[in-house]
C-alpha cells in the first residue's frame, strides 16, 4: 500500500520530531556532561533509524507526492518506451530495466530513494569524520531544511545528481581520490546535466581561492542582489544561452514561455542565503586549524558564487532549482558549529534550536 500525500507529510513531521528530540537530549548531555565522544558514538547508530525510515517513506510514497513524481510516472511508465542514450540516460535506463523484469513504478521510486539517501549519507559521514562532528547532528541539519524534502520526493533526478556530487566533494577532502571523484562527477551528470553548473562553480572557487580576494566576491554578491531587484539577470543573456543550448528542452526556460511559477525578485531567498552567509563567515573566522580553514573557505566561496547565480536567475521559472546549488552547501557550512574541536569554544546548543525554528517556520510559510 502506497503512502498518500496527507499521511506522507504527517509521517515526515513525526520522523523529524523524533530526531529533533534525540538531538536536543544529546546536545544537552554534551553541554552538561561534556561527553562528546560518547554522543558521537551513539549518534552513528541513532542516524540509522531515521535514515531507513525516510528511505521507506519516500520510496513507497504515492504518485501524488511531489509534482515531478507524477510527471516521471507519465513520462517513464506511460510514455517512454525505449532508452534515449543522451547526456542524461540513467533515469531512462533504470526505468527500462525495472519494467523489463516486471517491477512497477513504486520500485523505481524506492531504488531512487535508496540512491539519494545512500550518497547523501556517505557524504555526511565523510564530512563528519573530517570535522570530527556528530554524524547524527549534521543529518538533523539536513532534514531541517525545506529543500532536502524536495530533493528526495520531488526534484528527484536533480536530487540524486547533487547527492552524488556532494559525495565527490567529501572524497576531495580526503585527497588522492581523483579518479574516483571524476567517475562520480560523470555519474552525477548522467542523472542530470545541470550538475555541471555546481561542478564548474566549485572548480572556479578552487582557482580563485588562491587569489585570496573573497571580499570582492562578497561585493559581487550584494551587487547581484541590487541588479536582480531591478530585474536584470540571466534572462538578459537569453540569446547567448539559447544558442548554447540549441534544441535542448531547457532552452524554453530562457525563451519567455509561460509556466505556473512566479518569477521576479524573491526577498525570502535573499534573506535566507544572506543569513547563512553571515553564519559561514562567523564560522570561518573562528576555525583554528589552517588546513581545515582553507577547505572551509573554498566552500564559502562556492556558496557565494552559487548564490549569485540564484539571484540572477530570479527572472526565470523554477529559480528555486538554481537555489539548490547554493542550499546544498548550507548543512556543510554550519556543521562545524556542532561541537567541532576545530572551532573556538562557546555554547552551541542554540544552533540546534535555530534549526528547529527554521523547520517550523518553513512549515508555517508553506
Amino acid at each position: 500500500m502506497l503512502i498518500g500525500s496527507a499521511d506522507f507529510f504527517k509521517l515526515y513531521d513525526f520522523i523529524y520530531f523524533c530526531v529533533a528530540c534525540c538531538v536536543v537530549v544529546s546536545a544537552l548531555s554534551i553541554e552538561i556532561n561534556k561527553d562528546n565522544l560518547l554522543q558521537d558514538k551513539i549518534g552513528k547508530y541513532l542516524v540509522i533509524f531515521p535514515l531507513l525510515s525516510l528511505i521507506i517513506l519516500t520510496g513507497f510514497r504515492d504518485y501524488d507526492v511531489g509534482t515531478d513524481t507524477e510527471n516521471y510516472y507519465n513520462y517513464l511508465w506511460l510514455g517512454q518506451s525505449e532508452v534515449r542514450f543522451n547526456n542524461e540516460f540513467l533515469f531512462d535506463l533504470i526505468a527500462s530495466l525495472l519494467k523489463e523484469i516486471g517491477l512497477n513504478y513504486s520500485w523505481f521510486l524506492f531504488l531512487i530513494s535508496c540512491l539519494f539517501y545512500y550518497f547523501f549519507y556517505k557524504s555526511l559521514k565523510n564530512y563528519a569524520n573530517y570535522y570530527k562532528i556528530n554524524l547524527f547532528f549534521i543529518f538533523f541539519a539536513c532534514i531541517s531544511f525545506f529543500f532536502f524534502l524536495s530533493m528526495s520526493s520531488n526534484v528527484i533526478r536533480q536530487g540524486v545528481s547533487l547527492a552524488i556530487l556532494l559525495f565527490a566533494y567529501s572524497l576531495l577532502l580526503k585527497e588522492k581520490e581523483n579518479k574516483r571523484i571524476l567517475f562520480l562527477v560523470l555519474f552525477s551528470l548522467a542523472f542530470h546535466s545541470t550538475s555541471i553548473i555546481p561542478f564548474l562553480i566549485f572548480l572556479f572557487s578552487l582557482f580563485f581561492y588562491r587569489i585570496n580576494k573573497n571580499y570582492l566576491f562578497i561585493l559581487l554578491y550584494f551587487i547581484s542582489i541590487f541588479l536582480s531587484y531591478f530585474n536584470f539577470g540571466l534572462s538578459n543573456f537569453s540569446s547567448v544561452v539559447l544558442n548554447f543550448l540549441g534544441d535542448d528542452r531547457r532552452s524554453s526556460y530562457f525563451s519567455g514561455e509561460s509556466y505556473d511559477y512566479e518569477v521576479g525578485f524573491k526577498l525570502q531567498f535573499v534573506l535566507f542565503n544572506t543569513f547563512f552567509l553571515l553564519i559561514s563567515l562567523y564560522v570561518k573566522n573562528r576555525l583554528v586549524n589552517p588546513v581545515i580553514k582553507k577547505n572551509y573557505s573554498i566552500l564559502v566561496l562556492y556558496y557565494i558564487i552559487s548564490s549569485i547565480f540564484l539571484f540572477m536567475a530570479f527572472q526565470l521559472p523554477f529559480s528555486d532549482r538554481w537555489g539548490l546549488f547554493s542550499w546544498i552547501a548550507i548543512p556543510f557550512l554550519i556543521s562545524p558549529l556542532f561541537y567541532s574541536p576545530y572551532i573556538k569554544g562557546g555554547i552551541k546548543f542554540h544552533f540546534i534550536l535555530m534549526l528547529i525554528l527554521i523547520y517550523i517556520g518553513f512549515k508555517i510559510y508553506a
